[in-house]
């Protein structure tokens, strides 16, 4: 078992602004042009990318606490764009939260029966799945 640690630190920091940058880089928006969820979409990336901005603010000045919580944040409006459908992260769920994985309850990796419309939607066991 990994050894628990409740220090932040910059090695930690390093991992959560890669991950959230190489978010950040995959998203695409997914909703219409001229739509209120383009705007809500645009809304939930300026968020994102506001935080992201200050977690490497904060980290470059030395106050690493404040910047473990702003990149979370950060990515924490990524995860949730996506989640609801406003980013299209073409069903990366190691990136992002997604509602759930095909067969899979959301992040328990517990397997689920699915409905014939689950399966469908999920396609064919051979479409690449994990």
């Amino acid at each position: 078992m990994a050894e628990k640690t409740n220090v932040v630190t910059d090695e930690k920091i390093e991992k959560y602004l890669d991950i959230t940058g190489r978010a950040l880089g995959k998203l695409r928006v997914a909703a219409p042009e001229k739509s209120f969820n383009r705007r809500l979409a645009d809304s939930f990336l300026e968020m994102a990318n506001c935080y992201y901005s200050d977690a490497k603010h904060f980290k470059e000045s030395g106050d690493v606490v404040t910047a473990f919580a702003a990149v979370n944040y950060a990515h924490a409006w990524l995860d949730c764009g996506a989640r609801i459908g406003l980013f299209d992260v073409d069903g990366d769920d190691v990136l992002f939260t997604l509602y759930e994985r095909c067969g899979q309850a959301p992040r328990t990796g517990r397997t689920r029966t699915l409905s014939p419309s689950d399966r469908a939607a999920c396609g064919p066991p051979s479409a690449g799945r994990r």
